[in-house]
């Protein structure tokens, strides 16, 4: 993945120069956007998100710092430019990554770019590494489910899950219906809902989920709202504007 960069400084020679070493020294990172005042540097930071940030200690409010303070919870990683020492301090007091002095020498430069290449791989890896976690974690909680007990006719059958054209709830019970029977669940909508692979089966109303293969087509009404016909059956099923996202293309 190409790292992306912001570059904010008020003096536009050496925005240029930083760009052009920067360019030389990490050939891969993106320059996605320039600044050269704390107003623009906080509109690129807010509506890009870049991966770093170069930021000019002093320049017109806010500055490199006031920034810094912030987007301290954001992901943009912050290297400070100055032309005085006295600041380094106040940098890594604000968790900066790196600091810069001008002039901009290439080999102060390319120690910075290595910090910057450590950090971003060890942030991308830790974030892939909760990412998987996350997910293993759901499939322990949520297994999905792929045959349903159900009461039918005095009994109770596992009825296949991939059958059912939709369920709906009515007060504490969950009624699924296939193409010719009606099932009374004994759990909620709600718990029902966990259990689904959420793939196959949306929501369409708080109160009613629908396993999407067996949606024939969609009509909209003369009041604004959808309609879903399922095939195998005479139903229409409303859907609530709240899921309207959905079917974003009628």
């Amino acid at each position: 993945m190409k790292p992306t960069v912001l570059i904010a400084d008020d003096e536009p020679l050496l925005r240029d120069q930083l760009a052009n070493l920067l360019g030389q020294v990490w050939p891969e990172a993106q320059i996605v956007a320039t600044a050269s005042n704390g107003s623009e540097a906080r509109d690129a930071l807010e509506t890009l998100q870049p991966d770093i940030a170069f930021l000019d200690i002093r320049m017109p409010s806010p500055d490199g710092l006031a920034l810094a303070e912030e987007f301290a919870s954001e992901s943009s990683m912050i290297v400070f430019v100055t032309a005085y020492d006295q600041y380094a301090v106040a940098a890594f007091e604000k968790n900066a990554c790196d600091y810069l002095l001008k002039p901009i020498s290439e080999a102060r430069l390319r120690e910075t770019v290595k910090r910057l290449k450590t950090k971003l791989a060890t942030s991308r890896t830790t974030l892939a590494i909760a990412s998987v976690r996350e997910e293993i974690e759901k499939l322990k909680q949520t297994p999905t489910l792929t045959r349903i007990p159900v009461k039918h006719q005095g009994e109770t059958k596992l009825v296949d899950v991939r059958e059912i054209r939709y369920f709906k709830a009515e007060a504490k019970y969950t009624i699924a219906y296939d193409a010719q029977n009606e099932y009374v669940l004994g759990i909620t909508l709600k718990d029902l809902r966990a259990q689904l692979d959420e793939n196959e089966f949306w929501q369409i109303h708080r109160s009613c989920i629908v396993n999407a293969s067996f949606i024939e087509g969609v009509r909209r009404t003369s009041n604004d709202s959808l309609r879903l016909r399922i095939s195998g059956t005479n139903d229409e099923l409303r859907v609530s504007r709240s899921f309207n996202h959905r079917f974003h293309a009628l």
